[in-house]
């Protein structure tokens, strides 16, 4: 995959998907991975189609059989287009885990290509991982270090999106003017890159500094730009910009005292965004409510004929649930954008008593490892009840039954049905049991099968209809997701831990790497941490260790010679630059210090016995005494001095 023929390609694609789409899908085979390298840039074309188009889920399976062909061929450049769109895809799934994870294998296969828009690229991602956990401060460090290497992508479109992003974080944390400079110079770059040809990044710009200057109350210079935007987004059928433009434009004219234009613009937001909504509804729920309104309309007719007061029941009943149907929308929407168990359950038993009456209600989480459903809320009209366990293999409990036999319960009359579930009836430990007469038991369905359940039971017989339990079912959909999300909370803030770990530490050695040792160069090139000792080092014999003996071996020659400059410089700051080299900067330092550490180390080494082949490493150093100094030409001194004593141990 060459870059410019991919770049070609994606910019041809990006002006129109859908064409992409409909040719490519022909042609394509969707079974197995890719048997040639045409047949997988056809298929990663087909993924990033999908993504621009708003098919994510769809993006997924192209994607991966993308990358399966290069893996077998180890083609970098194409396995890191693939990790970042499968990272995006998964994004906006809201499957964080996995998007991370494939962010963080693109960023690290950036610093194999020759191309610094690629980890640029790997930087933006990151950022907006971190944005999306809330963490505002990581994500602008990220795009931060991506505006370090600007100077290398001059004339691209991705100067835009870097741009872009810092502002749109900017604006996350407050500093909307300064986000305003770097939304204008995305604007430039955009217009200058497409030219007349309109393009959605053009389009969305344009919105996001309208809006940035009703925060800034900027109010004539918001409607200019929010106008504009508008008018483009309509001429190019983008609801959802056009949605967010009609919003901020009211904003702009009650905040003007312009309020007939206001309410204006504002019906026209209301248009777009019923527009918006429509196009994203859950298909689960649309297909629910079809059934349901099928079934309406043909009860209606039947009451037209027979005029029979049972089926005008029924239809009373079904539209019951449809309206319950309408709310379950929202309902999912903040269940799914909590990631505290103790808020999901706040909103999901806020959400029950709203739709209908319950006796008892609880939610159970599974833990397979103990073999136990664990009830970590469980409530008796509003008030809370002692929590309790039940073992998976309980035969008496239409909770582990429910589990067991992966399998939803609605009943009825638990006296009359209860035989139809359960061996027999343990009155001592299941309270649900031994009072309540209806009863709705719905899984919670993650990844990997059920992972709990939620209960709903009251003391009436027949108190909840199939429609009810329909509407439950769909409700537990949401709940499952928000549930899986808050389990993977705590992992993602530990994989987020990790990869700030990784970002200043060399893995094999636990030392800091090059990009640190970088960072804290300029850090401690100031007056107060003068006069600055550098110590450059190389071990020796590394290749000859590798050869004989294996790379095992020679990585363990490295971790002792780490952990010889970690105990004898431990104050100090200790780096892995790459390979067999090493560094440790000495703030404060003196000759004498320099001279002294050096001489612990090498001595240090000869106590050291792995194989037959001593443990040595040649050093050099130098000291900067002022600002004056050139940190280059110290570091050259200092390498210079350790090359001469890596020779003079060669020549002995």
């Amino acid at each position: 995959m060459q870059s410019k023929e991919i770049d070609l390609r994606l910019e041809a694609l990006e002006n129109n998907p859908r064409e992409v789409i409909d040719v490519l899908k022909k042609n394509i085979n969707l079974t197995e991975v890719a048997g040639s390298s045409e047949a997988a840039l056809d298929l990663f074309l087909l993924g990033r189609a999908y993504l621009l188009t708003g098919k994510q889920d769809e993006a997924i399976k192209p994607l991966n059989l993308a990358l399966g062909y290069y893996m077998l061929t180890n083609s970098i450049l194409g396995r890191f287009n693939c990790f970042t769109n499968l990272g995006i895809a998964y994004r906006e799934l809201k499957e964080i885990e996995l998007s991370i994870d494939s962010f963080e294998k693109a960023y690290h296969l950036s610093y194999e290509i020759d191309d610094f828009k690629y980890l640029i690229k790997a930087l933006l991602n990151l950022g907006s991982i971190y944005s999306d956990l809330d963490n505002k401060s990581k994500a602008i460090e990220m795009i931060e270090k991506a505006l370090e290497y600007k100077s290398h992508i001059e004339g691209t479109k991705i100067l835009g999106d870097l741009y872009n992003n810092y502002a749109y974080t900017l604006i996350g944390v407050e500093r909307a003017e300064e986000a305003l400079k770097y939304l204008l110079l995305a604007k430039d770059v955009y217009k200058k890159h497409y030219g007349d040809r309109l393009h959605i990044n053009y389009i969305i710009v344009l919105a996001n500094i309208g809006e940035t200057y009703l925060m800034i109350k900027s109010y004539h210079l918001a409607t200019t730009y929010l106008k504009e935007a508008l008018e483009l987004s309509r001429a190019e059928g983008m609801d959802f910009i056009s949605m967010d433009c009609c919003l901020n434009l009211s904003k702009v004219y009650e905040n003007q005292e312009r309020y007939k234009d206001a309410l204006q613009i504002y019906k026209e937001y209301i248009q777009s965004r019923k527009s918006v909504e429509k196009s994203e509804n859950n298909e689960e729920i649309q297909m629910l409510k079809e059934r349901l309104e099928l079934e309406t309309e043909k009860s209606e007719k039947e009451i037209d004929v027979l005029r029979n007061v049972e089926l005008k029941n029924k239809t009373m009943e079904l539209e019951k649930t449809l309206k319950n149907l309408s709310l379950i929308g929202a309902i999912g929407q903040k269940l799914t954008s909590s990631m505290d168990m103790d808020e999901i359950y706040g909103i999901l038993k806020t959400s029950i008593y709203d739709l209908m009456h319950a006796d008892v209600f609880g939610l159970a989480l599974c833990d397979y490892d103990s073999n136990k459903i664990l009830y970590k809320y469980f409530e008796h009209n509003g008030q809370a009840l002692p929590l309790m366990e039940v073992s998976i293999d309980d035969r008496s409990a239409l909770t582990a039954h429910a589990v067991y036999n992966d399998k939803d319960i609605f009943i009825g009359n638990f006296d009359e049905e209860y035989q139809n579930y359960l061996d027999r009836i343990n009155v001592t430990s299941s309270m649900d049991q031994a009072h309540a007469k209806c009863i709705i038991y719905c899984r919670l369905i993650g990844e990997n099968g059920v992972i709990g359940l939620i209960t709903l039971q009251s003391y009436q017989e027949n108190e909840y209809t199939e429609s009810d339990f329909e509407v439950i079912k769909a409700l537990a959909s949401y709940v499952a997701i928000a549930i899986a999300n808050a389990q993977k909370k705590n992992l993602i803030s530990e994989k987020a831990k990790e990869l700030e770990y990784l970002s200043y530490n060399d893995p094999l050695t636990g030392v800091y790497n090059r990009r640190y040792f970088n960072y804290c160069m300029n850090k401690f090139s100031k007056e107060e941490h003068m006069p600055l000792g550098l110590i450059v080092g190389d071990m020796n014999n590394l290749k000859k260790i590798n050869d004989f003996h294996g790379h095992l071996m020679g990585d363990q020659y490295l971790i002792e010679i780490s952990n010889i400059l970690k105990t004898i410089a431990h104050q100090n700051h200790i780096f892995r630059l790459g390979g067999d080299e090493f560094a440790i900067l000495v703030t404060g330092a003196t000759k004498s210090l320099m001279e002294d550490l050096t001489s612990k180390v090498q001595n240090a080494c000869l106590n050291v016995e792995l194989v037959d082949i001593p443990l040595t490493i040649s050093l050099g150093y130098e000291m900067m005494y002022g600002m004056e100094q050139d940190l280059n030409s110290v570091f050259a001194s200092a390498e210079t001095k350790m090359y001469e004593e890596k020779r003079a141990y060669y020549n002995n």
